[in-house]
């Protein structure tokens, strides 16, 4: 272990003076790096931790993109991240041998890393479109410290052709356990096309420090059913017939507090809907990850902000730390009319992309068929994975049909790699009739795949 203290001298910041430069054609953004950073605390020292507890791993993500648009080959070269943790007097850090190899190094209360590749050995650079995990600490309070704000870490990151960035992480001794009401009021039997369904959620916090400052719950509806766009301090992914919302709510979760939603969400199912699945999630605010995340400005509600009211948090499901996440699924009386939902495939050329088809936007219980856009290869199941992980299969591989076979246990996964660039490329998913019952729909058994391609 490495014991943090002295003062700083320098930030080991390095300051580009290139932001103007037209060389500088990419940006750097930190993307999910903790803003708040719990670590749990311990009854026995550091140097007698219990059996499968470890110090709290601290991970820099950055991510890489253009600063302006266009298509030849753009990455962020010859990063450097510097960790300031002169401000954290309450905990010990360390680098584990990895970590060092990776570049990774001490030098007072200042950790440096210029991260490499692995197999190269050279510079870790990231393609605009791509982020990485860049750099890793290890921390875990010191003894008899109390619960609560530890001081902060600060995190310098500069390249030599992007503009340097920085971060500002608070620390806190102790955390969290967010819980949630298991199940939302689930639906006596299936509902009505056309219909709304009203629906609280409702969190708690069984941890050992609280949750200071806002709260981000995000709500997200899966299959035939939108959102309305309701409350004021909610931004939502789209003006008309949203199907998620974030909503920022005043904190703070003490420590023993369960509270649901002062109003409902309101959900429509559609007038031809057959299913759908909407799930609601908590996070403390500063750590909402990106795939969470609306730009501020998203459409907001025109209603007064939604806040927390006091509730029972009996019967509550607990999660690890600080997030919470529950969910209901719905069947209509249409449950017979067989329907899949389009959905669009993001990446780049040369990514390899593993995705859920059942649950690209609903679910389906029966087999599933897709011909993949131009452009895809398929990757099936592999030699040496267990068999008990399905993946869809090609069915006809001359006509380039996949089957995605009905799932059991697990859903199966959809795999591929992303070969060439295919302006306007489409494929189709499809679901054929159930013998034993008449479709009455058979227009909504096909859909579209498109592609969106990352630069």
């Amino acid at each position: 272990m490495v014991v943090l203290g002295g003062a700083v001298t320098s930030s080991g910041a390095e300051k580009s003076g290139r932001a103007d430069e037209p060389s500088q054609r990419v940006k750097l953004a930190f993307r999910d790096t903790p803003r708040t950073f719990y670590l749990r605390t311990f009854d026995k020292s550091d140097e007698q931790l219990p059996w499968g507890q470890q110090p709290e791993p601290y991970d820099v993500y950055l991510e890489a993109s253009r600063r302006s648009p266009g298509r030849e080959p753009a990455k962020a070269e010859n990063i450097k991240v510097t960790v300031d943790l002169s401000d954290a007097k309450a905990v010990r850090a360390s680098l584990d041998p990895w970590d060092r190899r990776d570049g990774c190094k001490w030098s007072g209360a200042l950790v440096t890393c210029t991260p490499k590749d692995s197999e190269s050995g050279k510079a870790k650079d990231i393609a605009s479109g791509a982020y990485a995990d860049i750099a890793r600490l290890h921390m875990i309070p010191r003894e008899h410290v109390a619960k609560g704000p530890a001081g902060s870490l600060k995190i310098t990151v500069t390249s030599s052709n992007a503009p340097t960035i920085h971060q500002t992480t608070q620390l806190v001794i102790g955390a969290p356990r967010l819980t949630a009401r298991a199940e939302w009021e689930s639906p006596p039997g299936p509902v009505e096309p056309g219909s709304e369904m009203k629906l609280r959620p409702a969190f708690g916090n069984e941890g050992d420090v609280g949750v200071e400052g806002d709260l981000s719950v995000v709500v997200d509806v899966k299959g035939q059913a939108t959102l309305s766009r309701q409350y004021s301090n909610c931004r939502y992914d789209k003006a008309d017939a949203p199907k998620k919302a974030l909503c920022t709510i005043p904190g703070p979760l003490p420590v023993g507090a369960a509270y649901e939603t002062d109003r409902p969400f309101t959900t429509t199912v559609d007038r031809t809907g057959n299913h759908g699945r909407i799930t609601s999630t908590l996070y403390p605010a500063p750590n909402t990850p990106t795939r969470d995340l609306l730009p501020d400005s998203a459409p907001r509600g025109t209603d007064a902000p939604i806040g927390f009211r006091p509730t029972d948090g009996s019967g509550f499901t607990s999660f690890d730390r600080d997030l919470a996440h529950a969910e209901l699924g719905f069947l209509t009386t249409r449950r017979y009319d067989q329907q899949v939902n389009g959905f669009t495939i993001k990446g780049k050329v040369g990514d390899e992309i593993s995705m859920d088809v059942m649950n690209a936007d609903g679910y389906f219980d029966g087999d599933t068929y897709l011909t993949l856009p131009e452009g895809l290869t398929l990757i099936g199941h592999r030699k040496n994975e267990s068999g008990d992980d399905p993946f869809c299969e090609y069915d006809d591989e001359k006509h380039w049909t996949v089957l995605c076979p009905a799932p059991l246990n697990v859903h199966p996964r959809l795999r591929f790699r992303i070969d060439k660039r295919v302006e306007g490329a489409q494929g189709t998913i499809s679901v054929k009739p159930d013998p034993e019952h008449p479709d009455p729909d058979l227009t909504n058994n096909t859909a579209p795949i498109t592609m969106e391609y990352v630069d």
